[in-house]
């Protein structure tokens, strides 16, 4: 079936339409993507970092929740970039099944990772997510709450209006500037 699938694709390529030729290019390269993930899987744990740096820049292009162990692996390495680079890469699959792993990160002791994490489930959109961020205000880092609050915002949660307004008195103009476009973006 799988090669039925992508003998129509390339068929699609030769298109007169310039959509169509670059849609079945898209449609391709995620179709082999998903047929070299196990492949990716089983030689992600012994890659050299540039490699795994790529590996995770190829899963996280499938869109596939199947992308999630070796990217869930990675947050255990000693390398910052690898782990951010996978926290990153949690966020583009937008699975809700990342969350337990991103919530741990906000544990870490490593603000640009707990950064991209907040990032990440912002982008995975689970409108729960918004109680667990509210206890995490204030953080201690102003960084880390600008993202939180942005977050915020872009959940939509009612719920968070009283913490976002209680914010503009906030001391740090990066803080009151995000309140006031997080309250913007909550729906009426």
């Amino acid at each position: 079936m799988i090669e039925e699938r992508r003998k129509a694709l390339a068929k699609a390529l030769k298109d007169e339409d310039q959509g169509v030729k670059n849609n079945a290019s898209e449609a391709l390269l995620k179709l082999e993507g998903l047929m070299e993930l196990s492949d990716i899987v089983a030689k992600f744990k012994s890659a050299v970092k540039t490699d795994k740096l790529r590996y995770i820049y190829s899963l996280s292009k499938m869109k596939t929740e199947k992308a999630l162990v070796p990217l869930i692996y990675s947050l255990q390495h000693d390398e910052d970039d690898l782990k951010i680079a996978a926290i990153r890469a949690m966020g583009e699959i937008e699975s809700r099944k990342a969350i337990p792993a991103l919530l741990n990160v906000l544990k870490v002791n490593n603000t640009l990772a707990k950064i991209q994490a907040v990032e990440s489930l912002g982008r995975i959109g689970d409108p729960g997510i918004a109680k667990i961020l509210m206890k995490i205000l204030p953080s201690g880092d102003k960084e880390l709450d600008e993202s939180i609050i942005l977050v915020l915002g872009k959940l939509k949660q009612k719920e968070v209006e009283g913490l976002l307004i209680s914010l503009l008195d906030d001391e740090e103009p990066r803080i009151r500037r995000a309140a006031c476009w997080a309250l913007g973006e909550l729906d009426i």
